[in-house]
């Protein structure tokens, strides 16, 4: 049986994009783009797959270039936030009010660890292919 478009299988996939580590930010830019068109649809277990690997390819490269001294949570709160285009307001659920999101967006305020729990479950419930855990928001 051939493969569709829409079914490609694993092989395929890695094919098409060529994963591999990430050195310059063209292929960051070039990865996150590929990243956000996966993230307008459902996704086949070899997109999933797909997937996640290119996010693990991405936050290997951000860790090693784009950290400026935050603290991981922070830092992986932003991305997220810049990511999924996520404004301050649609987290007022986790935090209480806007001013405490800002207070932890600007490194003022620590998350707590059922902050931390509700903005795991708020980012897994909201965009799927994501497995994050209150160990990716505490310290």
């Amino acid at each position: 049986m051939t493969p569709t478009s829409n079914q490609q299988t694993y092989t395929d996939l890695l094919i098409q994009y060529q994963p591999k580590p990430i050195k310059t930010e063209q292929e960051y830019n070039r990865a996150l783009t590929a990243v956000e068109r996966m993230m307008s649809g459902e996704l086949t277990e070899a997109e999933t797959a797909l997937f996640e690997l290119l996010v693990l390819l991405i936050e290997n490269y951000e860790e090693c270039h784009c950290s400026m001294g935050e603290s991981k949570p922070v830092a992986t709160l932003e991305s997220l936030m810049h990511e999924f285009d996520v404004q301050l307001t649609s987290l007022v659920g986790v935090f209480g009010s806007v001013e405490i999101v800002r207070e932890v967006v600007n490194g003022q305020r620590k998350v707590s660890q059922s902050q931390a729990e509700s903005l795991a479950k708020f980012f897994n419930d909201h965009y799927s292919g994501l497995s994050l855990t209150a160990l990716d928001f505490g310290e």
